[in-house]
């Protein structure tokens, strides 16, 4: 199931990035993309204690996906930060929300791929 969540994330993504030029559609598809991951890391971290395992110690391939997991939610918040920045026309502001949604694509692609080699 929640590959199955994960996967609709993606989807919402490449919609969203495909409509980047659509305000109407790009704000509220990237919106419900970062609530429904957000409900994936809550869900996870409820049914899987993740934090807890984590300052256990992990490490190797699930390591690298909690930090890729980690900057994934640090680029959402920035990248709401600076897409509600340029709503409201602060200058530059559009170069670095799209620098930074580039990085966000590849960290959410690999987040997504290496879930599926832990367990």
């Amino acid at each position: 199931m929640l590959a199955i969540i994960s996967t609709l994330v993606l989807v919402l993504i490449f919609f969203g990035v495909k409509n980047h030029r659509n305000r109407k559609v790009h704000i509220p598809i990237m919106g419900l993309a970062f609530l429904t991951d957000l409900g994936l890391v809550l869900y996870i971290e409820l049914n899987r204690g993740a934090v807890e395992q984590t300052i256990a110690g992990v490490e190797g391939l699930l390591l690298f996906h909690i930090i890729v997991s980690v900057l994934v939610l640090a680029l959402y918040i920035a990248l709401i930060v600076l897409g509600l920045q340029w709503v409201k026309k602060v200058p530059n502001v559009g170069l670095w929300h799209r620098r930074l949604a580039y990085f966000f694509v590849i960290g959410r692609l690999t987040n997504y791929v290496t879930s599926f080699y832990i367990t």
